[in-house]
C-alpha cells in the first residue's frame, strides 16, 4: 500500500485508472475508499484516492481539529501531489473535502487544472458556529466508523471538530471565499437543495466572488438533494461533473 511521510504526517493513498490526473478528497470522517464509486465513474482519468491526515491510515500523528485544520489539509495535499510528480491536476472535494479542495486552489494555485466542489461553501457565517455545537452529537458514531479510523477516539471528533469550526468562524469564517477570484482555474461547486450547513444561495455567493475573467465559475444546485449529492443523484451529478471536466480539457 501507496504511504509517504511527509512534515511528520504519514499520507496514505490509492491510484486507480490511466489518463489524466485527479485527485479526490474525501468527506469527514470518511477516507479515500468511500469515493472509490464516484472514481470508477470516471474511468479516463488517473485518479488519486488520498485519506486525508489523520484519517484511515493516513496515520501516525492521529486526527485532529485545531482552528487552522483546513489549511493544514490543503497545505499537505499540495506536497502530496508535488511529491507524486504530478501538475495539472483535477481537484475534487466533498464536504470538508470541498473546502480543502477550494483552498488548495488559493494556496497552491498552480497545481490544479480544474476544482470541483460540493457541499462545501468557502465561508460560513457567524450564527452558523452555536448550530453547529447543537447538532453534533455521538450518536454519529458507529462501529463501522470506529474501524475505518483505528486506534482513535472517533467518539470524541463530532464535539472537536465543532470546536476546530467554530474557531474558524471566530477569526472570521472566510475559508477561501475572499480569494477564490485568485484561483486561475475553473470551478464547478454543486450544492443540495436541502443542504442545511451549505445553502445554495450562500454557494451563488461564492461563485459571485470569486468570479474571474477567463476562468469559469459554475454552480449547479440539485432540488431534493441534501448534502451528500454524489449519493442522492448519482447519475445527475456524474453527467455534471464529465460536462464540466470535458469542458477544462478542452
Amino acid at each position: 500500500m501507496p504511504t509517504l511521510q511527509i512534515d511528520g504526517q504519514t499520507l496514505f493513498y490509492r491510484v486507480l485508472g490511466s489518463g489524466p490526473p485527479l485527485i479526490m478528497f474525501h468527506g469527514w470522517m470518511d477516507t479515500g475508499e468511500q469515493m472509490r464509486p464516484l472514481a470508477e465513474s470516471l474511468p479516463s482519468y488517473q485518479i488519486i484516492l488520498p485519506d486525508l491526515p489523520g484519517y484511515g491510515q493516513s496515520t501516525p500523528p492521529k486526527r485532529a481539529y485545531p482552528a487552522d485544520f483546513y489549511w493544514r489539509d490543503a497545505a499537505l495535499m499540495g506536497r502530496l501531489i508535488d511529491a507524486l510528480g504530478l501538475s495539472d491536476v483535477h481537484v475534487f472535494g466533498f464536504s470538508d473535502g470541498g473546502e480543502t479542495a477550494l483552498l488548495l486552489g488559493v494556496l497552491r494555485p498552480d497545481l490544479p487544472r480544474s476544482i470541483v466542489a460540493w457541499g462545501a461553501l468557502g465561508a460560513f457565517d457567524p450564527d452558523v458556529c452555536e448550530r453547529v455545537r447543537r447538532n453534533v452529537s455521538t450518536d454519529w458514531i458507529t462501529d463501522t466508523l470506529r474501524a475505518r479510523h483505528p486506534g482513535q477516539d472517533v467518539d470524541a471528533w463530532p464535539a472537536q471538530w465543532a470546536e476546530g469550526f467554530c474557531a474558524m468562524i471566530a477569526a472570521g469564517g472566510d475559508i477561501s471565499r475572499g480569494r477564490g477570484a485568485d484561483i486561475p482555474c475553473p470551478i464547478l461547486l454543486m450544492l443540495g437543495e436541502k443542504d442545511s450547513l451549505n445553502p445554495p444561495k450562500k454557494g451563488r455567493e461564492f461563485v459571485i466572488a470569486a468570479a474571474r475573467h477567463g476562468a469559469p465559475r459554475l454552480f449547479r444546485e440539485f432540488p431534493g438533494a441534501g448534502h451528500a449529492v454524489h449519493l442522492e443523484q448519482p447519475t445527475a451529478f456524474v453527467q455534471t461533473v464529465r460536462e464540466f471536466l470535458q469542458s477544462a480539457e478542452s
